[in-house]
């Protein structure tokens, strides 16, 4: 879906969703998960006429075979066509197994100090090349980790290598740009965490890596920034200033506030604990930020004081409260805000902008429910955001 702007003509915001939520591993479920969702949600928004955005998301055996395989490339590019599915955006961050149990912390792996990481996303642009005709001014965003797991590269030879690889991948994929007439951007995503925890962490290694890369830029995860407790409006000015602005995750992430007052809410977060995704939480107590691995650390240690708890769990986008819990909805709100005010910074035309919400299947049953209530809520999540467009002036192309 395409949002422009009568004051900024040759701009436009693409909006998709985030296809991790329904991660397939066979070309045969990714069509399944596509009839299944995707395409009855493009119905209830009424974009049966007009191109409806996808963030595409294919993991590492799935993309090498799409890559190998002719024949089957032919068949995504023959459906995503005859659909008009527009596959703008990658999220190339987990390699595999994303929806599977006792993920966590290996969602990094393999880093970028391996070379599995780099091929997998050159295979991944490679594709992305495929599906999609140029259209001048369009651009392609794959976001990946900045590097790694914090913990797997405290070591510096490991860090200096995942530094070459993201390096290597940048000029790799300014010689393909070059080649196929089209503009990418390598998004290197900040995580609580991770090598780059923050949105200050990934804008410093951007420019350390970046000079004459035109191919490098900035992913910014709304949650993410949330759970760092950062200025949203500061956050998204630092992003645009890395000058390849790939695009922006709409999330929203837990809020606990005051827990030691309030032991209800300080048990729904802990209730959400899961086997699946790593939950990172962040505290503040006055000038001291606290910081937890996960929740199950937290549940272990306690509080320890915090005034407020965020936590690294992805929640509906629209939802101002679940249960006990707040959420982090007005911080991507003002971040999606301050992008949409200075256009001539995005670095391109393009404003990419990607719902992404892939914890359906662990939330709480009463917000996801069966099938036909994950399509009604992410309907609820588009029409929140096409709303935040709306008020900033930009309409549906």
């Amino acid at each position: 879906m395409r949002f422009v702007h009568p004051a900024h003509p040759g701009r436009c915001v693409r909006l998709g969703y985030c296809m991790n939520l329904h991660a397939a591993r066979t070309l045969d479920e990714w069509f399944d998960a596509l009839r299944r969702v995707t395409l009855p949600l493009r119905e209830r928004l009424h974009a049966g006429r007009e191109s409806f955005g996808v963030g595409m998301y294919l993991p590492a055996a799935l993309a090498f075979e799409l890559v190998r395989d002719l024949r089957a490339r032919e068949r995504v590019i023959a459906f995503l066509e005859a659909e008009r599915l527009d596959a703008f955006s990658y999220n190339a961050f987990p390699y595999e197994h994303f929806q599977s149990d006792e993920l966590k912390a290996r969602v990094y792996a393999p880093d970028w100090s391996q070379p599995e990481r780099l091929a997998y996303t050159l295979a991944v642009a490679q594709l992305a090349l495929n599906f999609r005709e140029a259209r001048e001014g369009e651009q392609i965003s794959i976001s990946t980790h900045a590097g790694g797991f914090g913990a797997d590269l405290r070591h510096e030879p490991r860090a200096q290598a995942a530094r070459e690889g993201l390096q290597q991948a940048a000029v790799a994929l300014d010689a393909l740009a070059r080649d196929h007439g089209r503009r990418i951007v390598l998004s290197l995503e900040a995580e609580p965490r991770s090598n780059a925890n923050d949105t200050r962490d990934a804008a410093a290694l951007v420019r350390s890596l970046g000079a004459g890369l035109s191919s490098l830029g900035l992913c910014l995860d709304a949650c993410h920034s949330a759970v760092e407790f950062e200025d949203p409006r500061a956050s998204a000015r630092l992003a645009l200033t890395c000058g390849n602005f790939g695009k922006l995750q709409y999330s929203s992430a837990l809020v606990c506030r005051a827990p030691e007052q309030n032991p209800q809410a300080y048990a729904a977060l802990l209730a959400m604990a899961e086997p699946r995704f790593l939950h990172q939480v962040t505290g503040r107590a006055g000038e001291r930020e606290l910081a937890w691995l996960d929740l199950d650390e937290l549940r272990h240690s306690g509080p320890k004081g915090a005034e407020e708890l965020r936590c690294h769990f992805h929640v509906p986008v629209d939802a101002e409260s679940l249960g006990q819990l707040g959420t982090t909805r007005d911080h991507a709100r003002s971040i999606l805000e301050e992008l949409l005010r200075t256009p001539q910074q995005w670095g391109s035309q393009e404003l990419h902008v990607e719902i992404e919400t892939y914890t359906w299947q662990v939330l709480p049953e009463t917000t996801r429910g069966g099938a036909e209530g994950l399509i009604s809520a992410l309907e609820r999540e588009y029409r929140a955001v096409m709303g935040e467009l709306s008020a900033a002036g930009w309409h549906r192309a």
